[in-house]
């Protein structure tokens, strides 16, 4: 149950950065439309009699413009910088641990391949709820069931790194839902938050990593994760062997 409750209390807050972070972006938006109304009122303003005469017109838009300034620290505004130590947690055992947090009904068959022996730059729970939103993510695309394949493979290139890969048997996407799925709140499908692939995303670029999502010729779809031990380097997103994946991000 203690694992359970961490997972859960660690999506929470996932999906409560996720809300955050887009309703920073609009509320940015926003308050520059109000700064550029506001500037445009007082340049009219000031040649009119009233601005002169009326020392509260002055005073009132100094007033708009500090609590703008305010409103906009606030939003800019983070969380303290983490410890640069960075912890490290073996692949397969996240995965199985996905495994079991997930809604895997039983029509759904999996086929495992954990042959990664390296570490990745995440805690246990962390990356077992990156498994967990993309297996969720996968067997939403397969509700007549289907085979869900989970992969895990050691990076040899550069100074190497650790894979994984969760594939479905579903349908496929459309080009547009290709391009957006990363998108927070974007779904296919009526009734879902459209949240799980924007907080694979961001557990993945914050801790160095690249993901693509991409589909095969004959339907599926399978979201491919690197995490490199220097991805500074700019080593090549490769599925160990095979050609580049397209849509890298």
């Amino acid at each position: 149950m203690g694992a359970r409750a961490d997972l859960q209390a660690r999506e929470r807050a996932a999906v409560a950065d996720v809300v955050a972070s887009t309703l920073r972006h609009d509320l940015r938006n926003k308050l520059a439309s109000v700064r550029n109304a506001s500037f445009y009122l007082m340049r009219k303003m000031q040649k009119t009699d009233v601005w002169s005469t009326d020392a509260r017109v002055e005073a009132f838009f100094q007033l708009i413009d500090r609590e703008l300034a305010a409103a906009e620290e606030v939003l800019t505004r983070r969380a303290p910088v983490a410890s640069s130590d960075k912890p490290l947690c073996h692949a397969s055992e996240a995965m199985e641990q996905g495994l079991r947090e997930a809604r895997v009904p039983e029509q759904v068959r999996v086929e495992r391949d954990f042959k990664a022996r390296g570490t990745v730059p995440l805690d246990l729970e962390d990356l077992a709820l990156l498994v967990r939103c993309l297996v969720d993510n996968a067997v939403e695309a397969m509700p007549r069931g289907g085979m869900l394949t989970v992969r895990t493979w050691d990076v040899e290139e550069g100074e190497g790194g650790v894979g994984i890969r969760v594939e479905d048997a579903g349908e496929g996407l459309a080009a547009e839902a290709y391009s957006r799925a990363f998108e927070p709140f974007y779904s296919t499908r009526p009734g879902h938050a459209g949240l799980g692939l924007n907080i694979v995303q961001r557990l993945v670029l914050r801790n160095g990593g690249k993901v693509a999502l991409d589909g095969g010729p004959s339907g599926g779809t399978h979201v491919e994760v690197l995490f490199l031990h220097r991805p500074e380097a700019g080593a090549r997103m490769r599925l160990a062997g095979h050609d580049e994946i397209r849509g890298s991000k």
